[in-house]
Parts: structure tokens; C-alpha cells; sequence
């Protein structure tokens, strides 16, 4: 092979991997139909568990939502045939700490499917 033939070739594999990992970084954010657990950074008071039930129960996308304050965690599922974007979920979770006030932070981590 020449050089352009070179360059070409590297280009073309540098250009797979870019997209590759563009896709994998929009599904990160992206989650599917099932049932999900997360950890919740600080639940702080005994009106935080309502007030991020009743955030998440805004989402048209996901259904049974749980929260159990003494494991700091949240269960919810999203629905068949949808998805919902965890910086959507995250970005409705900040606003509602922030109204909480106190110290709560609603920071989902450990996301993962049951």
C-alpha cells in the first residue's frame, strides 16, 4: 500500500471509532423498557422520599416507582416500549432538591437494571 492508501485506511478506523464511541455514549444515557434500581446521594429528610416518587411519577415513561430512604435508593420501571433519558430524570431530580432545600441531593448513581 502506498501512503495516501495508509491514510486513508486510518482515517477511515479513526472515524469508526469515534462513532462507535459516540453510540455508546448516547445509550449510556438512554434507558430501555425494565425494571432499574439507583443509589440516591442524600435523602435527608422524611419529605424526600415523596418528593422523588412524585418527580419520577411525572415521567410518562416509567411506572411503579419506590423509594426506600433508610437504603437511599430509588426502584422504577420504564415502561414497555419506551425509553427515557437519565440526564432527563437527573435534571427533574435536581430542580426538586434544590426546592428541598436542607442539604438533599438527588444525584442518581449506580443505575442498574433488575
Amino acid at each position: 500500500m502506498n501512503r495516501r492508501t495508509h491514510i486513508a485506511v486510518a482515517v477511515l478506523v479513526l472515524s469508526a471509532l469515534i462513532l462507535t464511541g459516540f453510540v455508546a455514549a448516547q445509550s449510556k444515557d438512554e434507558l430501555k423498557a425494565g425494571q432499574y434500581t439507583a443509589k440516591v446521594k442524600a435523602i435527608v429528610c422524611g419529605g424526600c422520599g415523596p418528593l422523588i416518587q412524585k418527580t419520577l411519577a411525572n415521567f410518562k415513561e416509567l411506572e411503579a416507582v419506590t423509594v426506600d430512604q433508610k437504603a437511599s435508593s430509588v426502584q422504577f420501571t420504564v415502561k414497555k416500549d419506551a425509553t427515557v433519558k437519565l440526564t432527563e430524570l437527573q435534571k427533574a431530580l435536581d430542580a426538586a432538591a434544590n426546592r428541598m432545600g436542607m442539604g438533599a441531593d438527588y444525584t442518581l448513581s449506580a443505575v442498574t437494571p433488575k
